[in-house]
């Protein structure tokens, strides 16, 4: 099948670089156009420790606000570096390509931004988190898969394993 119009989940972790080359595969193949998309997930536990240091008085809590909103501001700035590489990479192999990253929940980001920019289908990798882990933290691509508006193919963590082709209805 061809797709026109891919968006591309990415993590920053190793199995990104595996989402990346697949979905520019599949744009090569098809003389599709790629939206690279991240999502900086907000973790309210981050900054637990300091934020009951500064609850009890140990520390100043305009200085904990201060810390933690620097540490965003870092984490986006190191995020848009990496997008812009892996945006100049697709430009040099003449696939079109954009890129989204945006503080948010990454499945119903994804999902929202696949809708919006109507997409044909979502590349989004998979972590391998099984279990307990899995139940805990919960899983994105199964996020994805379940409520996204297109298919989506999930990229195995594992190089052995096969890209599944997922969709709602399946």
């Amino acid at each position: 099948m061809s797709y026109q119009k891919i968006l591309v989940a990415l993590d920053r972790t190793s199995a990104s670089d595996r989402v990346f080359d697949y979905a520019l595969g599949l744009a090569q193949a098809s003389q599709g156009q790629l939206q690279l998309v991240h999502s900086i997930n907000i973790n309210p536990y981050d900054n637990l420790g300091k934020l009951i240091d500064a609850g009890v008085g140990l520390q100043s809590s305009s200085r904990v606000q201060h810390d933690g909103e620097a540490a965003q501001q870092q984490r986006v700035q190191e995020t848009q570096q990496w997008l812009e590489q892996l945006h100049a990479e697709a430009l040099n192999r003449n696939i079109a390509t954009d890129f989204v990253c945006k503080m948010a929940d990454p499945g119903p980001f994804i999902c929202q931004l696949a809708e919006t920019w109507n997409a044909d289908v979502i590349v989004v990798g998979n972590s391998g988190k099984k279990g307990l882990k899995k139940l805990v933290l919960g899983s994105v691509s199964d996020y994805v898969a379940k409520h996204a508006p297109c298919p989506t193919m999930v990229v195995p963590n594992d190089s052995r394993l096969e890209v599944e082709l997922l969709s709602k209805d399946s």
